[in-house]
């Protein structure tokens, strides 16, 4: 039994690479989604503690992890390694690929989202288009509490449910799938007025490297 920790781009490929070569696999992700598992495949949703992974570990016996969760999934990193060390469990990390990062007047790379809010309080923007997940709106608080901000989130009752318990305003959430139509990307910073674009540097992906030079600030906390 393989344990996959997925949700991701790269979660599908491992998925399906385990299928394809029959080995049995649960794939594990934090919140529900639309996952159909094929021949060899069981899903789980819901976060884990450190005991809570090592007890699913013993109890469905499983002999390796595959860790193909999002790159920005910093507690869940946390816990595979110490979970994974206590059991002496192998841990394979399916990393996506990352394109050099770019240099332009526009693009600004900053080490932590705080570093990002404190040069969008030194360089006014109209309003900031957030393309760094909802997981982040509690992160983020204290900038669009005082700051015009679009949050950009999936189409998901749950990412929505997250919002909300943080206290976002919901006519200001675009609940929608990345995309790499460049006319529709253009269309909606258009619309809001988009000032400054805060995204996360998560690979091609999520679909937002500047093909050209952006017309706007764009903003990645890495």
């Amino acid at each position: 039994m393989i344990l996959v920790f997925g949700g991701t781009t790269e979660g599908k490929k491992v998925a399906g690479i385990l299928e394809q070569h029959a080995r049995h696999y649960y794939y594990s992700t934090k919140t529900a989604i639309d996952f159909k598992g094929g021949t060899y495949g069981q899903y789980r949703h819901g976060a884990m503690t450190t005991e809570d992974l090592q007890a699913f570990c013993v109890t469905q016996g499983v002999k390796a992890i595959v860790h193909a969760s999002h790159p920005f999934a910093t507690v869940l990193h946390e816990t595979i390694h110490t979970g994974a060390q206590a059991l002496s469990l192998p841990v394979f990390r399916f990393e996506r690929s990352y394109p050099e990062k770019q240099e332009h007047p526009l693009i600004i790379y900053v080490d932590a989202y705080q570093a990002a809010t404190d040069w969008l309080e030194q360089h006014p923007v109209k309003r900031l288009l957030a393309l760094t997940g909802v997981q982040t709106i509690t992160a983020l608080e204290n900038y669009w509490r005082q700051h015009a901000t679009i949050f950009r989130i999936l189409p998901r009752e749950s990412s929505l449910a997250l919002a909300k318990a943080a206290g976002f305003p919901e006519q200001d959430l675009i609940m929608e799938m990345p995309g790499d139509d460049l006319q529709q990307e253009s269309a909606l910073i258009q619309q809001y007025q988009i000032g400054a674009i805060l995204t996360k540097e998560s690979g091609n992906p999520g679909f937002f490297l500047p093909r050209s030079g952006p017309p706007l600030k764009m903003i990645y906390p890495y």
